[in-house]
């Protein structure tokens, strides 16, 4: 539902294809990273880099969705789901001007593999089996 209140805000929404597809979805992990000694600015310390939230899709072409804020001051923030089959994006920063504190970074691991490289993969098991079979067998 549209809260007049709520700035709007443009995302990057898109549908990954080619990433290798998992029966539960694959994780995005999120870790925020401050530097020693640096503060955040007031304001900033609940929600320190909101143009780096994950907006994610109830279906590929739309519906429902959340806004999950990644960059979480002391937690790792872990987010499960087929990105081939939800919409879904980062959202883009209310301005090009930078507004990152100096000393703040967000770790983002994605451990998925491509369609591509999965078969690959699977296919160099099944030849090394077949390999080891055959040794096997003389």
């Amino acid at each position: 539902r549209f809260n007049p209140r709520r700035g709007l805000q443009l995302c990057a929404l898109h549908l990954d294809f080619d990433d290798a597809h998992r029966l539960h979805g694959c994780p995005l992990i999120y870790a925020l990273h401050l530097e020693e000694g640096v503060e955040l600015p007031q304001g900033q310390e609940a929600r320190p880099m909101p143009h780096s939230d994950l907006i994610v899709f109830e279906r590929g072409d739309g519906g429902r969705c959340v806004r999950v804020q990644t960059a979480c001051p002391h937690h790792v923030c872990v987010v499960i789901f087929c990105s081939d089959e939800h919409l879904h994006g980062n959202v883009f920063p209310d301005s090009l001007e930078p507004s990152v504190t100096p000393g703040l970074a967000l770790l983002r691991l994605v451990p998925y593999a491509r369609k591509g490289r999965q078969r690959s993969y699977s296919e160099s098991c099944q030849a090394c089996a077949f390999t080891q079979a055959l040794a096997v067998n003389r």
